[in-house]
């Protein structure tokens, strides 16, 4: 099961959009302020618990509404933001729109589509240390911290955090879907730091010690083994939970040696970071399967691509289905690298049209074997993909390619241009254009005087 349809109202700067999905890939690229972030908020606010769109994109002229409809049918109506309307007054619960009939058909969604994860793009990186296993693992009578980076990452965002995690807990007290869903590490919609990936990292770590259970331990080394895949050759082992003046960290076996997760490369820890979110809720979520890769699932990452090499970003897409053949992906990137190989529907291209409104197209034919340039011109609105000076120069030798007659100090000029091509300073697709049009006219002047 997938989803397939969405189309929702008056979120950012939408006032209606509608969208059809791959089943497998969807990532969606266009220019700033189009509204990518925008269709995946909307997303994990419906199919990720607990999760918010923030309130600051509900616009003002009338309810933000959506329908959202899976391959088999199961399909839900509703307003955003989902479920977190509710307020606890005098012990019970008043809620707006969302009745138990509604939050009903949320759950069953939230069922249907399987474990669900939302990643935003701002991914920080600290010096944090555990200071243990979490309280609950060490003993069964024992009581859990009161401060646990886990918990405090559960409900954050665009809420009032006390009370919201109130009410959600005592609503999910009744739907073992939910109280499952809120054991994991949530995220806000714009920012996650390391925190809780730490802890959580840490825990299982202890728990695969405690219960002789190595399939906890072996959900981090595969974090390991796809960031391994997606940095090709970069080699990373997780070496175990290490110990310092401040407190536990896992760490991680590289070409530099051991070393500890905060000092790792700003891009390693990115893809570590997200890798964990995903992998460790998603084997939470079904306990542990011997084929976790089997399991359905949706992911949800804002700016995919951050802080990697162009190298890395090719391998994150083929790595992603190749360990989780149902897992359905969205994201959002700005790199013509992340579209290279993508089948036909599985690019989602906005762009604001004549009257600034957001447009949602997808391609119709594969975009294997484009190159960068080509993509950057197709897709991204790139007409010449080089710096600015040297698509100057590129017009003006156009321009005077145009004349029938030119002047001296224009052919001086053209000469110039021309034999600048053949330089270091114009450099990728631009030296190419500009050699391919010098030669082109030196083939124009043989075949003149042959006549």
């Amino acid at each position: 099961m997938y989803v397939k349809h969405l189309d929702f109202t008056n979120v950012g700067p939408f006032c209606e959009a509608d969208s059809d999905f791959h089943p497998k890939v969807n990532v969606f690229t266009g220019p700033n302020n189009s509204g990518k972030s925008t269709v995946l908020w909307v997303l994990g606010d419906i199919l990720v618990y607990p999760f918010g769109v923030p309130a600051k994109l509900l616009r003002q002229n009338g309810p933000a509404t959506f329908n959202i409809c899976t391959d088999d049918g199961v399909c839900l109506t509703g307003e955003l933001p989902v479920r977190r309307q509710s307020r606890a007054r005098g012990g019970g619960i008043e809620n707006q729109y969302w009745t138990a009939v509604r939050w009903a058909d949320s759950v069953k969604l939230l069922e249907a589509v399987g474990y669900s994860k939302f990643i935003p793009a701002l991914r920080r990186t600290t010096d944090f240390r555990s200071q243990g296993p979490s309280a609950s693992l060490e003993s069964p009578d024992s009581e859990p911290r009161e401060v646990n980076p886990i918990e405090r990452a559960a409900v954050q965002g665009s809420f009032d955090f006390p009370e919201i995690r109130r009410v959600t807990r005592r609503v999910s007290e009744g739907e073992p879907e939910l109280r499952r869903r809120l054991s994991l590490v949530s995220d806000d919609p714009s920012l996650v730091s390391d925190e809780a990936i730490i802890q959580k990292i840490v825990d299982l770590d202890y728990r695969s010690y405690l219960r002789q259970n190595t399939a906890m331990r072996d959900i981090v080394e595969k974090i390991a083994q796809m960031a391994t895949e997606i940095t090709e050759g970069f080699p990373i082992t997780f070496s175990g939970v290490a110990e310092d003046e401040s407190g536990f960290f896992p760490a991680f076996e590289t070409v530099d040696g051991v070393m500890p997760f905060n000092t790792m490369s700003q891009g390693t820890q990115s893809i570590i970071q997200w890798l964990a979110r995903l992998i460790i809720g998603y084997a939470e979520y079904y306990d542990f399967p011997e084929r976790l890769g089997d399991e359905p699932g949706v992911i949800i990452v804002d700016e995919i691509d951050a802080h990697l090499h162009p190298a890395w970003q090719t391998g994150i897409i083929p790595t992603l289905t190749n360990h989780f053949p149902n897992l359905q992906i969205f994201c959002s990137t700005h790199s013509p690298l992340m579209l290279a190989g993508l089948g036909p529907g599985q690019v989602h291209l906005l762009t604001r049209d004549e009257e600034n409104l957001v447009q949602v197209s997808r391609n119709e034919q594969s975009v294997a074997g484009w190159s960068a340039d080509q993509i950057l011109r197709n897709f991204l609105g790139v007409r010449n993909p080089t710096d600015r000076a040297t698509i100057r120069n590129y017009d003006k030798l156009e321009e005077l390619r145009a004349k029938d007659e030119l002047s001296a100090e224009e052919s001086e000029e053209m000469e110039r241009l021309m034999s600048a091509g053949e330089t270091p300073q114009f450099a990728g697709s631009a030296s190419f254009l500009i050699n391919e049009l010098a030669r082109e006219m030196s083939n124009l002047d043989d075949e003149d005087a042959s006549q």
